[in-house]
């Protein structure tokens, strides 16, 4: 008896890198690390079964991959939302500011202004 496989669009299929790269800037997000120890419990109690260290780790590893994936993915829509928010406000502070230049005005756009800068450098 002969066994057939034939696979389909293999070379269609791109391939990403084969290393992942820790964010290091989530070890200082407070939510994260606390969400990775409380996570920590879990997956060993879940991996008690397996006795080799290595496999263990590279289990672990993979459940850290995915936590941190997702927050991470997380952590950057919200980030995307508040300065879509941000730069909502600037707009129509803007134009209240065309309107009418009064001094509550000027200062919400200050106000908005630094918000804005502080999001930005907190990227870099």
């Amino acid at each position: 008896m002969a066994i057939v496989l034939h696979f389909n669009n293999i070379d269609r299929h791109k391939h990403g890198p084969s290393f992942w790269k820790f964010n290091a800037s989530l070890a200082e997000d407070v939510n994260f690390v606390t969400l990775l120890n409380e996570s920590m419990a879990t997956w060993l109690d879940k991996f008690k079964e397996v006795s080799y260290k290595r496999m263990l780790w590279d289990l672990i590893k993979y459940r850290i991959w995915q936590v941190s994936r997702k927050h991470g993915k997380e952590k950057a829509c919200k980030r995307r939302e508040k300065i879509t928010d941000i730069e909502a406000s600037l707009k129509t502070c803007v134009e209240n500011c065309g309107r009418s230049p009064s001094l509550e005005n000027l200062e919400q756009l200050e106000i908005l202004k630094l918000e804005y800068n502080s999001i930005y450098e907190n990227l870099s």
